[in-house]
């Protein structure tokens, strides 16, 4: 029962990590209770955009980004569905290389969808590959 505890202690750790407060709350029973499908990331010239699955409460999609070079941007997120589904994260962000951001769009299973970046300081578009919810 103790390596249950630390396993979904560590799980809801690594997710408030990643994820600002504002955007889902989960107690540790729900966040050791998600399942996370693969990771998909697009290569980029500067860094990595990924996509996750995330199962259980709550189900949704994780957007990522590791910027490895190249001088501070601002950005935002949106996830894009097959089914139509469309949702802006909640504002941009700023990032310099050697950081990560991430957000978690706490939709349900919305079926395949992907992560689109925009990256405002540069006027460009960047899209991981589609994922699925576990």
């Amino acid at each position: 029962m103790i390596t249950r505890r630390r396993i979904s202690a560590l799980a809801l750790a690594a997710v408030c990590a990643a994820v600002p407060l504002t955007t889902f709350s989960a107690s540790a029973a729900q966040a050791g209770a998600a399942g996370f499908g693969p990771t998909k990331c697009s290569p980029l010239t500067n860094g990595d955009l990924c996509a996750t699955g995330i199962s259980g409460s709550p189900a949704g999609y994780d957007a990522a980004y590791a910027k490895h070079s190249g001088p501070k941007i601002t950005a935002r997120f949106r996830l894009m569905c097959i089914n139509g589904f469309q949702k802006d994260d909640n504002g941009a962000f700023s990032i310099s290389a050697g950081q990560r951001r991430s957000f978690v769009f706490s939709v349900g299973n919305q079926g395949s969808c992907r992560v689109r970046m925009h990256d405002q300081t540069n006027g460009a578009y960047f899209y991981s590959p589609y994922v699925v919810i576990p």
